[in-house]
């Protein structure tokens, strides 16, 4: 198993040295996208900033654009409203197969291939059979995936890669690698992401909430339900979200357990259509508070990159714990509740 992430690790190193220097100029863009497309728009557009590049409708299950880039652009593929494939944008004609990879140019090779890679590699890992096989793995692709990006510094390959580690990267590890290539720095989606990662920082556990207001039939704030007495476990989540959805009976267990004991629980709807959420809580049957429609205002105060995002709260307005799920929320609620004595009135 070792040696066949070992060969993996070979191979991403060796494309990872390849010497891909962006060139712009006239490109096009074949796929076949099927049948059931027919007639619908396909459009590719900027990966980073959503700018659109070029449209065309689909015609005999099949896709063709072309243009004229300045500089290569990590772009998506859309097709009748729905993401399709991702792809590198720049000079040269490129082929998307049916297993969505892109070929015909040299930065389009290099994304392929570490893909395929990144896939065996999921793959080993999959199989391993030990925690201690799986964590050499994954020890192994990190190192493996800092050298390429190293190497890649100059490209939208290098920034994918970079991109799809980030998430996890502490606000000082990102600010680190930016020191080290500071040309990942001007892509949007990065300059974005060291922003919330400030602001996730600054809203860790051990720092007092930051209140938000959400307009509407009536004007809601966090303030409203948080820091008067009891500690509060805040739930941020859409209809649309299965893992938000598969969270919801965890919650519902710690609030039978603890509600009577001075725990609440508070929703807020983000990301979603009032509709939408008012018909799930229904659906849930949710018996807490909910505050609707808050869109990114919360997010973009927390600096929360996904969800379901839970978040526990004292008394106080003090931020206890925040992103725990299932067996880790269970654990830092019960083990705070414990010691918790709600204050008589």
């Amino acid at each position: 198993m070792r040696s066949k992430l070992l060969a993996c690790g070979a191979v991403l190193l060796a494309i990872s040295c390849s010497q891909n220097k962006p060139a712009g100029g006239d490109y096009s863009v074949s796929a076949n996208v099927g049948d059931e497309a027919n007639g619908k728009m396909a459009y590719i557009v900027n990966y980073d900033n959503g700018d659109l590049l070029d449209s065309a409708v689909v015609a005999d299950g099949k896709v063709f654009l072309k243009g004229t880039i300045d500089s290569p652009v990590l772009a998506r593929l859309i097709v009748g409203g729905q993401r399709s494939r991702t792809l590198v944008v720049e000079q040269g004609d490129i082929v998307l197969d049916d297993e969505a990879m892109p070929s015909g140019t040299p930065l389009n090779q290099l994304f392929a291939d570490f893909r395929h890679n990144e896939d065996s590699v999921g793959i080993a890992y999959g199989d391993a059979d030990s925690d201690s096989l799986r964590a050499a793995i994954y020890n192994d692709f990190q190192v493996m995936s800092d050298k390429f990006v190293a190497d890649n510094n100059d490209n939208p390959v290098g920034y994918y890669v970079l991109l799809s580690r980030a998430y996890d990267f502490s606000s000082e590890e990102l600010d680190s690698v930016l020191a080290l290539y500071p040309s990942f720095g001007e892509y949007k989606r990065i300059s974005d992401l060291v922003d919330m990662k400030k602001r996730a920082a600054a809203t860790a556990a051990g720092n007092r909430y930051v209140d938000f207001t959400i307009e509407g039939d009536s004007a809601q704030s966090l303030s409203d339900y948080v820091g008067n007495g009891k500690y509060t476990l805040v739930d941020f989540w859409a209809s649309w979200c299965g893992p938000c959805r598969r969270e919801m009976p965890v919650i519902k267990e710690l609030y039978e357990e603890f509600g009577s004991k001075g725990l609440q629980v508070l929703g807020v709807a983000v990301w979603d259509e009032k509709d939408a959420s008012v018909k799930a809580i229904e659906q849930l049957e949710l018996p807490w508070p909910q505050i609707l429609n808050a869109q990114t205002v919360p997010t973009d105060i927390y600096g929360i990159s996904g969800i379901p995002h839970i978040m526990l709260i004292d008394p106080e307005g003090v931020i206890v714990a925040r992103g725990m799920q299932g067996d880790s929320l269970r654990k830092v609620v019960r083990e705070t509740m414990a010691n918790y004595t709600p204050v008589a009135k």
